[in-house]
């Protein structure tokens, strides 16, 4: 993050800091160097501290990004700069993309002092993005009630609108404070506090006070280098989320007849009867396939029975492989169309039909016919290939006659 130091350089002048709310500013340009523009004052933010860089306008000129460069001086990333250094320019902010930003690290400080007073749990880092804010703690997994109650916290905290404000101190005098997270920067420091929320060191932008932050919402965890990262949206993100979510709730209700407070038990049992229903089917078809392998078999007179067989969708290869492998003696070539295009491929040799066909040593000559892919055991054998069956089916019959 910038630090204030930055109020002692002649140009790259960070208005942001004492009119954080300001959109447009008129200036001087410094300098002009392919799309990197140095302007004598700016309210533009540049990227730093998990927070992204304001993006806007210089004249009609489309700001980018904005960075810091060295010397903690601020570059403007300008796409086609049409003016010159000495040109008098005005600035306009990206001023949604710049309150979201203020109101997501506002209610992430909010977050970190809640999470460390009463879970005694340590902010390790920070991700401000367009559609999420993460904090990564000091534990590998914070339970997901804990999570809830910070969620609770933190909203009564903007409900009660406390106050943010900053304020510049010696390092001595900061670190004297006994802060949540170790101070970064040298010389002096700024501080942010919310009041009776959370004081901290920090270079970026926030809101004037947590009322402006509006919504909180916890939406998971996840696990990165052996820590937590707890996600969160902010502000009119958390909003439309709620929205989206009564809208789906109310979609759900309509289409099981049921209201929302029972919604859960009644989805529940529609799974339950799905997976019923589905588990039935499921037999229904491995019988089917037995009865349609009966049917192949009753016009076969010689001992190992031969068959080659395209078969359709209302069985699967599975279904026929458990039916084929209770045959006694039997080899069978079957495909199947998948609904990519590709090629699905079963053989199934018992009896007889393993003693007379190596599989292993035939393998690669069968399949080349469909490019075929796949292995398996004893004795069912399957996989994925393409084109048409009609070689694979020759090639099994000669190897079998």
């Amino acid at each position: 993050m910038m630090t204030m130091n930055n109020h002692m350089k002649k140009h790259s002048y960070p208005r942001y800091y004492d009119e954080p709310y300001r959109t447009t500013l008129e200036t001087r340009v410094v300098s002009v160097e392919g799309s990197k523009v140095v302007l004598e004052e700016t309210i533009f933010y540049p990227e730093g501290g998990g927070q992204g860089g304001d993006w806007g306008t210089v004249n009609d000129c489309p700001v980018l990004d904005t960075v810091p460069g060295d010397d903690e001086e601020i570059i403007h990333l300008v796409r086609n700069p049409a003016f010159k250094a000495g040109d008098r320019v005005v600035l306009t902010l990206d001023w949604n993309r710049r309150f979201h930003f203020m109101k997501n690290h506002t209610a992430q400080h909010a977050a970190s002092g809640i999470l460390f007073k009463h879970f005694g749990i340590g902010t390790v880092s920070v991700h401000l993005g367009t559609e999420v804010m993460m904090i990564e703690v000091d534990r590998e997994e914070v339970p997901d009630s804990a999570c809830l109650e910070l969620q609770s916290l933190v909203n009564r905290a903007i409900v009660e609108g406390h106050p943010v404000t900053s304020e510049t101190k010696s390092h001595e005098d900061a670190e004297a404070l006994g802060l949540r997270r170790p101070i970064k920067v040298e010389g002096d420091v700024r501080l942010v506090h919310v009041d009776g929320v959370d004081t901290i060191a920090c270079g970026g932008l926030h809101v004037s006070n947590t009322r402006e932050i509006g919504l909180f919402l916890y939406e998971g965890q996840e696990k990165i280098r052996s820590h937590a990262r707890l996600i969160f949206t902010v502000g009119e993100v958390a909003w439309n989320r709620v929205l989206l979510n009564r809208t789906i709730v109310d979609q759900l209700g309509t289409l099981h007849s049921s209201p929302p407070e029972a919604l859960v038990e009644t989805a529940a049992k529609a799974c339950e009867a799905a997976a019923s229903e589905k588990a039935f089917l499921g037999r229904l078809r491995n019988r089917l396939a037995s009865v349609l392998l009966d049917l192949k078999l009753a016009g076969e007179t010689d001992p190992l029975p031969v068959i080659t067989w395209e078969v359709e969708d209302e069985i699967t290869l599975k279904d026929l492989a458990q039916a084929a492998s209770r045959v006694a003696n039997l080899a069978l070539c079957a495909t199947l169309r998948l609904e990519d295009g590709k090629l699905a491929w079963l053989i199934v040799l018992t009896g007889e039909g393993a003693a007379k066909l190596d599989i292993a040593k035939h393998r690669s000559d069968l399949l080349s016919s469909i490019n075929g892919k796949g292995g398996g055991k004893a004795p069912i054998f399957q996989g994925v290939g393409e084109g048409d069956p009609a070689e694979l089916f020759a090639r099994f019959r000669d190897l079998l006659r």
